[in-house]
């Protein structure tokens, strides 16, 4: 069996001022816009699933292993969860009939955000991915006039 390595595109996305001047950012946090193409059906269908996928993937950037995971269980199949660590966060959405699943990843910093994915990759085995990295934050002169 020949093993294909998933399609990944990354956009980067600057959010640019509308004010005059020099703009400089504090950067809070890094979020991932994701989607996951081709994934098995059986992987996005029910909750425990993608319950125990969240957990593994935010398991190594909690400190004090306090996470708390919320999720619907849509009927006959398909999930929407959300898991939360204190340093990062994941949102997703599946539509398993069309081996898609919609994510938000936000992570203190790059770096948690890319293994954050990496691991998502690995339990839901995308053959395509599409990644929009967007860097989260205000500008030094916010509120200035």
């Amino acid at each position: 069996m020949r093993v294909f390595e998933p399609l990944c595109q990354v956009e980067k996305l600057e959010i640019s001022p509308t004010q005059q001047g020099a703009f400089k950012r504090n950067i809070w946090g890094y979020h991932l816009i994701v989607e996951f193409w081709n994934s098995p059906f059986e992987l996005l269908a029910k909750a425990k699933n993608i319950e125990k996928a969240l957990k593994l993937a935010i398991n190594s950037f909690n400190e004090n292993n306090h996470i708390k995971v919320i999720s619907y269980q849509f009927q006959p199949f398909g999930v929407s969860a959300q898991v939360n660590s204190g340093r990062a966060h994941i949102y997703i959405h599946t539509w398993p009939e069309n081996g898609y699943s919609a994510i938000d990843i936000i992570a203190e910093n790059k770096e948690e955000a890319y293994k954050i994915l990496e691991k998502l990759q690995k339990i839901l085995q995308p053959k395509n991915v599409y990644v929009a990295e967007i860097l989260r934050g205000i500008s030094e002169d916010w509120g200035e006039t």
